[in-house]
Formats: structure tokens, sequence, C-alpha cells
């Protein structure tokens, strides 16, 4: 993209991923995640697998991949503005607890 300059001119980037990718509401997300660890003296492995299919949201549906970008994006915006006193100057992604997260009213489609 940078050698074709195309970051220059989203326009013609935008026309040629529309043309060349197909859209699709058939998608499906999947989260895995892995944590092994200490647990009271002993070896322990926790696992974490969601899948996240497309969602009709206020009459219109959305893919798999719409659904999670926004809603974590979403999520994390409102705990922002819900509590601007603890979250101040450079914020990073570890900064919002993961229960926070899935708490949150956007954060219903990782439950």
């Amino acid at each position: 993209m940078k050698d074709l300059k195309l970051n220059e001119d989203r326009e013609t980037l935008k026309r040629i991923l529309e043309r060349a990718v197909p859209q699709t509401l058939q998608d499906v997300v999947l989260i895995y995640a892995s944590v092994m660890g200490m647990r009271k003296g002993a070896l322990f492995e926790e696992n974490y697998v969601k899948k996240i299919y497309p969602l009709c949201i206020k009459g219109k549906l959305w893919s798999a991949i719409q659904v999670t970008t926004a809603s974590s994006l979403c999520a994390v915006a409102d705990l922002v503005l819900a509590a601007p006193e603890r979250y101040r100057g450079f914020i990073t992604q570890e900064s919002f607890p993961l229960q926070d997260v899935l708490k949150n009213r956007f954060g219903a489609c990782y439950r």
C-alpha cells in the first residue's frame, strides 16, 4: 500500500477492496485463550472458548467481525466516560479489567 501510495488515496483503496473482497454476513469470530500457572501449589490450566456469530441489532444484521470490533470499542469508551477520573492520559488496554468490559452493556457479545 505504501509503494502504491494507497495510504494517501483512501477512496481508491476502498474501491479496490470493495471489488476484490466479498462482503459476508456469514462469518464467525473465534476467541480462544489458554492460561497455565500455579493454583494452590499445583500446575493448573484454564481455557476460554467463544464463538460469536452475526447479530441483529436494532433491526440491522451485522457481521461477527463488525459486532466484536464495535462492542469492544464501545465498551471501553463507555467505561472511560463513566469514570473519567479513573482514566486519564495515555491508557493501555491492560488498564481495563476484563470483568469490567464483560459487565458493560456493550460487552454482552463476549459473555
